[in-house]
């Protein structure tokens, strides 16, 4: 089975056992797009819209990594997608990446956890509300940051990300 097909399968997997909309999916996505100079093509990107300031924008949510269904899950080149997929999770901050060759999966979420079933793979649903559940908790961390800071390098109305006062992280 080749990476195409394999890539065909896990997309109507996605839209019809974890009820993922058609048009919150892209493929073959460059890296670029996440970060100026990245090489590497994203294979399925699975988004959630936010609307800020009056306008939407995609945010991924899943990276998934298709290969030939010839491809042996272990060893040598097993790393070396599992070390890709760990630069795109840095890069875009997906939170969930998927390695599959169609017969056999890994996926990871952004708790660490590392599972091996279908099972374990949340709805889109789920994902969509998990991931507007931690942006929550990320907003109230910065406004309590915000109220309880004396550093001085940022008003209270805007964090500023080039801050380096010590207080959090950036």
């Amino acid at each position: 089975m080749s990476k195409e097909f394999v890539k065909e399968r896990v997309l109507k997997y996605l839209m019809e056992d974890l009820y993922v909309p058609q048009d919150m999916i892209d493929t073959n996505v460059p890296l670029s797009e996440f970060e100026e100079g990245a090489e590497g093509i994203l294979d399925i990107v699975v988004n959630v819209v936010v609307n800020e300031n009056g306008e939407d924008y995609y945010v991924p949510v899943l990276i998934v990594t298709c290969v030939d269904e010839d491809f042996v899950m272990e060893g040598e080149a097993l790393q070396k997608e599992i070390d890709f997929l760990e630069d795109v999770d840095n890069i875009t901050t997906a939170g969930r990446m998927i390695l599959t060759n169609g017969n056999e999966m890994m996926y990871a979420d952004w708790t660490g956890e590392e599972y091996d079933t279908e099972a374990s793979l949340p709805t889109y649903e789920q994902m969509e509300k998990e991931f507007f559940e931690m942006e929550k908790r990320i907003q109230e961390e910065e406004m309590l940051h915000a109220h309880d800071c004396d550093c001085g390098c940022h008003d209270h109305d805007h964090h500023d990300h080039d801050c380096d006062c010590g207080c959090h992280d950036h």
